[in-house]
């Protein structure tokens, strides 16, 4: 086990809970093997205390009480609540979809509220180790936060080992409103999906054969224990140990053997497991996708200025066609660095050997397209190759560095002079030939999209 320092002595609201604990040796080694499984709650979404004052359950049930007189106390069910609202209501079923999208339309229209909302699922999505999210919740964070693919039902869990990273929306997804979970019969048919048909084998495998942590749920969850009983059936003895990560002290009376509790936030308990890969090898710091971010900024502005500054480009050209793989070149870098910052909520790049693997493969599309003499799509590739070694000389140095812009015949320049000059003196005669037959439209200058990528 490693130690995990909690927020001592500090005393605001984000950090209170961040308590220390003790991370299991299994949790850290089961993601470094990608075969960590996150089964989450709402107590990671939409229902923390840290997003709205109330819970959806609190605004029905004040709801009921005040329109309908109905003095009904919080000993009911959440499953008994939501029954209660569609059998009363007039049009209930869809009046309770209306009043679970105008929360979460209230969340989003707040950029405060979302990032509130949304703390935790960022945070997962530093660890691209991170396969296979389980949750109850409806809202659709995990697939806009993470980039994981919704699994809803038994059509999708045929499309499994498509998807790199897949989040199984046990109760139903607010993007498909048939198949949201929320009455007593919901949930009585969500738990006879999961005892009979494909989507509840699935989760069965994956909880009998990965390591589980738990997060987001209260003691005493009734539809978490019904869940666990249900995919740990015929187990037996063969049963996984569950961790279960949670704020709610309540847990450490807990009896059940199965699940071990870490009492902690669980956005800092994920934060605290990143570290520990960090510190290990196993994960980079993820600042490279703001160095990737300010590099396509500064490359971008130098490409712009550079074209709109050629008001002769039909001239130049006409002398120098050989200015269009400086052009190629310089697309080819602005590309390696978007696809970087692109991949923020996937997380490749934050795998040690992710990098030089692509660049080894950009410097064999290199050699291939220089011996067919494809002079720009050769050009293209090389600036995306080293756009890329850019990124890897600042994993290395943590320094903002960017190489010069124009290029020909393996040298590098800082402005176009230096480039002229160089190809007057060097000029590759076959290279030139092949540019010049190139025609360009007046008042037209080349660009090259990220087709070869």
């Amino acid at each position: 086990m490693k130690k995990v320092i909690g927020a001592v002595n500090c005393g605001c609201f984000m950090c209170q809970n961040n308590n220390s604990f003790d991370m299991p040796d299994e949790i850290i080694e089961s993601v470094k093997k990608n075969e960590l499984v996150l089964f989450c709650g709402a107590g990671i979404s939409t229902e923390s205390k840290t997003v709205l004052p109330t819970s959806f359950y609190m605004d029905i049930l004040t709801f009921l009480n005040s329109e309908y007189i109905l003095n009904l106390d919080t000993d009911i069910t959440f499953s008994e609540l939501m029954s209660k609202f569609c059998s009363i209501v007039p049009n209930g079923r869809k009046q309770l979809i209306r009043k679970i999208y105008e929360r979460f339309d209230r969340i989003q229209s707040f950029p405060e509220l979302y990032s509130s909302a949304t703390r935790f699922h960022k945070k997962v999505s530093e660890i691209p180790q991170i396969k296979t999210i389980v949750t109850t919740n409806w809202d659709d964070y995990f697939e806009k936060e993470c980039l994981a693919t919704s699994i809803v039902d038994n059509k999708d869990v045929a499309l499994w080992n498509t998807f790199d990273r897949r989040v199984f929306k046990v109760h139903g997804s607010i993007n498909n409103i048939g198949s949201i979970v929320a009455t007593t019969n919901d949930y009585d048919k969500c738990y006879e999906r999961l005892s009979n048909e494909p989507i509840g084998d699935r989760l069965k495998t994956l909880l009998g054969s990965n390591c589980v942590v738990f997060i987001g749920f209260s003691f005493g969850d009734e539809d978490l224990n019904k869940i666990i009983d249900i995919l740990s059936e015929r187990l037996d003895d063969f049963a996984n140990q569950f961790y279960l990560v949670t704020v709610d002290r309540s847990w450490e009376k807990n009896t059940d053997s199965r699940i071990i509790p870490i009492i902690t936030d669980g956005q800092f308990f994920i934060h605290s497991l990143r570290n520990i890969l960090v510190e290990e090898g196993n994960l980079v710091e993820n600042d490279i996708y703001d160095f990737a971010r300010y590099a396509n900024q500064i490359a971008s502005d130098f490409h712009k200025n550079w074209l709109n500054k050629i008001d002769d480009f039909n001239e130049k050209i006409t002398f120098y066609p050989e200015i269009m793989l400086s052009i190629a070149y310089q697309d080819g870098v602005i590309h390696a660095y978007q696809r970087c910052y692109a991949n923020r909520k996937k997380g490749d790049y934050l795998i040690p050997s992710y990098l030089s693997n692509v660049v080894a493969s950009y410097h064999n599309l290199v050699d291939q397209h220089e011996k067919n003499k494809n002079y720009l799509q050769m050009y293209y590739a090389l600036g995306y190759q080293d756009g890329l070694i850019d990124l890897e000389i600042f994993l290395k140095t943590n320094e903002y560095l960017i190489p010069p812009l124009f290029t020909y015949e393996g040298e590098n320049f800082a402005t176009e002079k230096e480039l002229f000059d160089f190809i007057i003196a060097n000029r590759n005669s076959e290279m030139y030939h092949y540019l010049k037959e190139i025609k360009v439209p007046k008042g037209t200058t080349p660009h090259f999209y990220p087709w070869y990528c």
